[in-house]
This record gives C-alpha cells, structure tokens and sequence, in this order.
C-alpha cells in the first residue's frame, strides 16, 4: 500500500457516504492513471477535508468509490494548529501569460487569499472581476502538488483605495522599493494568533504594486489606512517576482511543520 495515495478533488455537496470526484479529476484517474478496482486516493473537499478512499468498481468509464479510512480535517489558515497564519498576497495583474505561474507559486508558498489589484500604471492586461475557471483549475492542481487541504480564496479585484477601505483591522504591507524598513523585519515584529492578527477576519495582506509604480493617490490611500512601506530588496522585480517572494519569507518566519497523514484500511 503506498503512503501517498494520489488526491483528487471532490464534488461539493455529497454525502461522504457517497462521494464523487469533479468531472475532470475523474478523467485524470481514469485515463491518465488508469485507476481501477482496489485503487486507494484521498478526496479533497478544498475546506480542510482529507478522506481515505477506495475504488469500489469502475463503472462506464467512471469511479465507483467508498470510505476507506477515517476522514480527517486540516484548521483553516489562522486557526489553532494550521500551518500558517492568513495571508491575503493582493497583486497587481501581470500579463496573462504569467498569471498562472505567479498563481501557481503563490498556492503552493501557503497564500490564504490572492486578490488582482486595479492599479493605475499597471499593464494594458484586463484584470478579471472575478477568477476564470482556468485560474481554479490551476489552484486546485497546486494545492494536490503542495499537500495543501485548504483551497485558496481567489478573491475580486479592488484599487488600492478599496483595498484599504476593506481591511479594517489587517496588517498591510506596501513593498516599496525605496522603503527604509526590511519586509522581514515588518513580519517578525507582527504577532499572529487564533483570536488575533493572521486569520479570515484580521489578515495580514502584502500589497505588490505594478511595475510602473503607484500614483502618488494610491500611496496616500494605503498609507492612510496605515500601510506599512516595506523593502523586499535592492532591485526592482516583476510583480509575480515580488509576490511569490514576499509569499516565501512570510511562509518561513510565521509557519509551522505539518506534515499530512493518510491512514486507509486495509483492503
């Protein structure tokens, strides 16, 4: 029996009695992994669920599963015992051909949250109002990559003014350049916790502008809201650069080893 079972995501809203993967993640397990009969796999639910499986049957091309271990679920992001505390990376849209690298990174670096930015001097890319599904497909295939159990929240685009406006309680961080303050000085005097800083309703958000730079509004209205402006390093970076970046420093100082179990039954 092998310790790490393929994953694959489940469709929402059935009995884990009679549980059923997204069409698509069927179509993989079938006719690129060929799994059959006795095949064991782990279903994700994309909120923390893990559940041991087994492949009952295959039945016109598809997979006939049943309960083969106990399920077991993974805190969300900022919750006691998750491996990392809510990261929300809010980032300028790059151009579309390095929107699902970036994205990619960023799922598997722990980012809780990932939010286009409507930026004035940003490239002549549309920023989606809300993620394609081309976007969620490259999600989930990153979370199964990563180990992750929590899909991440792909959230609308916002200006930096509504940005700011919308994060009552956050701590932001503005990478800047020019900034006099380290980006990794700002985390480590930061002190997330379940009830605190760090979760769903009070997130830590890091701010990656565009490549043109903010308008001097932009910079007012983040700063205002209390920002805080910080240096990442001593060159200028491509936005998707920056963020999986900044993902990567936040990861090592505020995360935590956790390492997923699958426990099946025997056959």
């Amino acid at each position: 029996m092998s310790s790490s079972p393929p994953a694959f995501f489940l469709e929402p809203g059935r009995s884990p009695a009679e549980p059923r993967l997204l069409e698509e993640e069927a179509r993989h397990a079938t006719q690129v992994l060929r799994l059959g009969a006795g095949a064991l796999l782990l279903g994700l639910d994309g909120r923390g669920g893990r559940q041991p499986l087994r492949v009952r049957a295959l039945e016109r091309r598809e997979l006939a599963l049943e309960p083969a271990g106990t399920p077991t679920h993974e805190p969300a992001p900022g919750e006691e015992g998750a491996p990392l505390p809510w990261f929300e990376v809010a980032v300028a849209w790059p151009r579309r051909n390095r929107v699902e690298d970036m994205l990619n990174r960023l799922v598997q670096l722990g980012a809780a949250a990932i939010r286009p930015l409507v930026a004035r001097q940003r490239g002549p890319e549309e920023v989606p109002a809300r993620a394609p599904e081309r976007l969620l497909r490259v999600a989930r295939e990153a979370c199964k990559q990563a180990g992750r159990a929590w899909l991440p929240e792909l959230e609308p685009a916002l200006t930096p003014a509504e940005l700011a406006a919308h994060h009552v309680g956050a701590a932001l961080a503005v990478l800047e350049p020019d900034s006099a303050l380290s980006f990794d000085a700002w985390l480590r005097s930061l002190r997330p916790g379940p009830l605190g800083l760090g979760t769903r309703t009070r997130p830590i958000v890091l701010v990656i502008g565009p490549e043109g730079g903010w308008t001097e509004e932009e910079r007012e209205a983040l700063r205002a809201r209390g920002a805080s402006a910080t240096w990442l390093g001593p060159h200028v970076l491509r936005v998707e650069t920056a963020a999986e970046a900044a993902m990567a420093i936040a990861g090592v100082i505020h995360g935590r080893t956790q390492a997923p179990r699958f426990d099946a039954e025997p056959a």
